[in-house]
Formats: C-alpha cells, structure tokens, sequence
C-alpha cells in the first residue's frame, strides 16, 4: 500500500529520488577507465595507489553496474510508484541491510573517519534513505489499518 496523502506521497518520492541518485552514481566507475577509477577511489579514502589489475576492474565494472542498476529502479520506482508499488516495498529494507552491513564492516575494519573520509556518508545515506522511503509505508499501512481498509 502506497501513501495517498500528498505530503508522504512527496517524502517517499525524495526518498527514491535520494536512492536514485546515490545508487546511480556508481555508472561513474562502469565507464570510467581504471586509472580514473583508482584515482578517485584514492580520494574516497583508500590512501594508496590501486594498481591495475585485471579481475579488479572487471570486479568493480560488474558492482558498479549492479548498483547503477538498482539506482536505475529506483528512478523508475520516483517517476511511477503505483507501478513499482512491489519494489519501493522492497527498498526501504534493502537500504536498512546495506547500512547495517556497512556497519559491521566499518567497525570490523577498524575505519577511522579522518582517515576514510567516506564510510559515515555511507552508512548515513543508507539509513536516512531507507527512513524516508519506509516510514511513508509504514504511514500508509497505519492509515489504511484505521479506515478498515488493510
């Protein structure tokens, strides 16, 4: 069940917006050659130099298109809800797992944000964009319990 009120309707779509956009930045990495790659990956916090390897880069093409992807549904999902109703249920819990995974990871390798300057944007992304697609849900299914509907 999707919000019909105006003012949650607008919250779920920045949400989806939000996802969108930070998913579908990822397409930087699937076209970017390697060095250009490495080098940004060097000033997202990796403080040495990554040099070329060919499993890497097609590593990093393969995630990166798979996250592009998911920023890809997540455009589609903003522009037509009703229509994606099934997936925007699916990204709120989807970006709870990913930050919760970050999570785990960031503190069992020890990330220090002076350091790695990117992980806290991260971890925050997930969690604010899980939170502003997920709450209008949980609004609508609220709404729709108290009418008698659901």
């Amino acid at each position: 069940m999707l919000p019909t009120s105006r003012v949650w309707l607008n919250i779920l779509r920045l949400g989806l917006l939000a996802s969108a956009c930070g998913w579908g930045i990822s397409f930087f990495f699937t076209f970017a050659s390697w060095d250009a790659a490495a080098d940004q990956l060097y000033n997202m916090g990796t403080h040495r130099v990554i040099p070329y390897d060919p499993m890497l880069d097609y590593w990093l093409k393969m995630a990166s298109s798979a996250f592009g992807c998911i920023g890809i549904a997540s455009a589609l999902a903003c522009a037509r809800p009703a229509v994606f109703a099934s997936l925007i249920h699916l990204l709120g819990p989807f970006h709870y797992i990913v930050g919760t995974t970050l999570v785990v990871a960031a503190a069992k390798n020890h990330l220090d944000p002076a350091i790695h300057t990117t992980f806290i944007a991260d971890i925050t992304f997930c969690f604010l964009t899980g939170t502003f697609i997920q709450l209008p849900l949980v609004r609508a299914k609220a709404t729709a319990r108290n009418a008698g509907i659901a």
